[in-house]
């Protein structure tokens, strides 16, 4: 009956579908909002889990951007799908069309996006690891679509667009492990007994808290010229722990080799 009347009244069909169009849309929004809540939930106990337990801290953070990214496209198209019910046609011009005005108007933003899914795929990098990129060095805090976040050393947060790791080098410190290997380097007078005072820094490394003594502790010397002076340049190469400790391990291995020095 309800298609007769708006057939016989073509203003009061244009009345009932745009009622509809509204009603759709509302609930559009409704399920995006409770996708969200539900998805920073899980994130929320995911980053909760990865920092409760430090050997699986960086395993448990590589999940986090892979969830993000694939569930905000699949929950978008499914809602669309289940509540407007487009045709196949509908979805492919839609697609083109949108697909052609975006790319003209963010070309930057597809640029930060593309260069997200290939950081998700390829994975130089991930969540938790220690990077340097332009000059910023620190933790991954975040990747998302846009950009990446990472934290320094003195606490501050660089955001950088993804599209920067696309053209630019990235050197990753750790690779996906908690530790990390952390070069001290001395310079010393070329007076000092050069055998004694490798014995020295092996043992403070080897006897440090810091120190991950599964892997090798090394210590290499060269001759080196320094405002006309002859120096020798140690390099004590050995692991941390846990990546976190970095900086407070070499501080701690810098003041013990001077101390024993010293003394």
């Amino acid at each position: 009956m309800l298609s007769d009347i708006t057939s016989s009244s073509p203003a009061l069909a244009t009345v009932i579908g745009d009622g509809a169009i509204i009603r759709n849309s509302i609930a559009l929004i409704l399920i995006l909002i409770i996708a969200y809540i539900v998805l920073r939930s899980v994130t929320n106990v995911l980053t909760k889990v990865a920092e409760n337990r430090p050997a699986l801290r960086i395993r448990v953070k590589k999940i986090i951007p892979i969830v993000t990214m694939i569930s905000w496209p699949l929950v978008t198209i499914l809602a669309i799908k289940g509540i407007f019910k487009p045709t196949a046609q509908t979805l492919v011009a839609f697609g083109a069309s949108a697909g052609i005005a975006i790319g003209f108007s963010v070309q930057d933003l597809l640029k930060n996006i593309f260069g997200g899914i290939l950081i998700l795929i390829e994975q130089p990098f991930s969540v938790g690891d220690k990077i340097d990129i332009n000059g910023f060095y620190g933790e991954v805090t975040h990747i998302g679509l846009r950009s990446t976040a990472i934290q320094t050393p003195d606490d501050s947060k660089v955001t950088i667009p993804n599209s920067e790791f696309i053209t630019k080098p990235v050197s990753n410190s750790n690779s996906g492990e908690s530790y990390c290997q952390v070069v001290t380097i001395f310079y010393l007078p070329t007076s000092v007994d050069i055998a004694k005072t490798k014995d020295t820094m092996y043992l403070i490394a080897n006897v440090s808290k810091y120190t991950n003594l599964n892997l090798p502790i090394t210590v290499n010397v060269k001759n080196i010229a320094q405002n006309g002076h002859s120096l020798l340049e140690f390099r004590l190469k050995s692991y941390v722990l846990d990546i976190r400790e970095e900086f407070k391990y070499a501080a701690d291995l810098t003041e013990r080799v001077y101390q024993a020095l010293n003394q």
